[in-house]
């Protein structure tokens, strides 16, 4: 190859692997490997939507909501999905990270169990065994969940499993129930079928806001404008895909080679707590009387420094003509 040859496909090769002009870098951390709820993000980055706002978003893998927190609240990344009543914890301890987008309007924390082990309603819970890893979050609110079931938070016994160990430890008798996101609840009623109990915490008086995106207050004034184009390309993601699920499903499903009806499955149950009962606020929008109460939650079951709960989100980047479907 001559040198006019390779200078050429050089500036080629520079333009096919080089950010479109006028985009920057932002950097997103999930709360977990990805799932039915981050299809929009997927479908969004599919269409170039990301692109056109000026956003070169990069998705980064998470590994739970304490993992997402903790990268956020060190500047390893613009931005982060976390659990909300784990950031308000983290709020309360030091962490200076605010919130910008809901994307569970209802908790889609659950508790599973096998009907044929005599477990009818959570009132059986009392003496059984619990599985979950020590981070889970359902785990780690136990006191306040306990509370709303009427139960009495020592009455079970909770036992250290894996995140991927939760379905065969029900299923051979290791524990009695474990805690799950709703949005893999095929996976149990797969497996399960009539035997499946499950309590979703909403359904039982505990219904805080589920996961969000957050950004660091600290270096708010960084990127500012960039963040809040992502906020507004993710909101019209959303509307996009809780109407028309298929082709957003699809692109989850080619991004990160998971099977494509698992990933039908999962936006299909997340799709059923990202609005929200009875909500009518924008996409993505929060409410201050839900958050005052999120942050009473965690208050009351840590040791956690006091702050005002409205220094804990901001509705500044939301795009409020964005509506959830009818």
């Amino acid at each position: 190859m001559n040198c006019k040859h390779l200078t050429t496909s050089i500036a080629l090769l520079a333009l096919m692997t080089a950010p479109s002009l006028g985009q920057e870098k932002l950097s997103l951390m999930l709360n977990w490997k990805a799932g039915g709820d981050h299809a929009p993000l997927y479908y969004a980055l599919e269409q170039g939507w990301y692109a056109e706002a000026g956003v070169d978003l990069e998705i980064i893998q998470g590994n739970g909501s304490g993992a997402a927190a903790t990268a956020l609240s060190v500047n390893q990344v613009d931005m982060a999905i976390i659990d909300m009543p784990t950031a308000l914890q983290f709020r309360g301890e030091g962490s200076d990270i605010m919130g910008v987008f809901v994307a569970y309007n209802d908790s889609a924390n659950g508790i599973y169990w096998k009907k044929s082990s005599g477990i009818d309603t959570v009132a059986d819970l009392p003496g059984r065994k619990i599985g979950a890893p020590a981070s889970d979050a359902a785990r780690q609110f136990w006191g306040p969940i306990a509370e709303a079931m009427d139960l009495d938070p020592s009455s079970v016994e909770w036992v250290n499993i894996q995140p991927t160990a939760k379905v065969a430890a029900l299923q051979s008798g290791a524990i009695d129930a474990t805690t799950h996101m709703y949005s893999v609840h095929f996976i149990y009623e797969n497996v399960f079928g009539d035997d499946l109990g499950f309590a979703l915490l909403r359904d039982h008086g505990l219904n805080p806001y589920g996961l969000t995106y957050f950004v660091n207050r600290a270096a708010a004034e960084d990127k500012t404008d960039l963040k809040r184009a992502m906020v507004h390309v993710t909101q019209k993601a959303f509307e996009f895909c809780l109407t028309t699920p298929q082709p957003c499903s699809q692109a989850l499903s080619s991004a990160v080679s998971m099977k494509a009806e698992d990933a039908a499955l999962e936006l299909e149950y997340a799709s059923k707590v990202i609005p929200g009962q009875g909500n009518t606020l924008p996409i993505g929008a929060f409410d201050p009387i839900r958050v005052a109460s999120d942050y009473e939650m965690v208050a009351g079951a840590f040791e956690i420094t006091a702050y005002d709960p409205a220094t804990a989100f901001t509705n500044d980047f939301i795009d409020t003509a964005i509506t959830y479907p009818d």
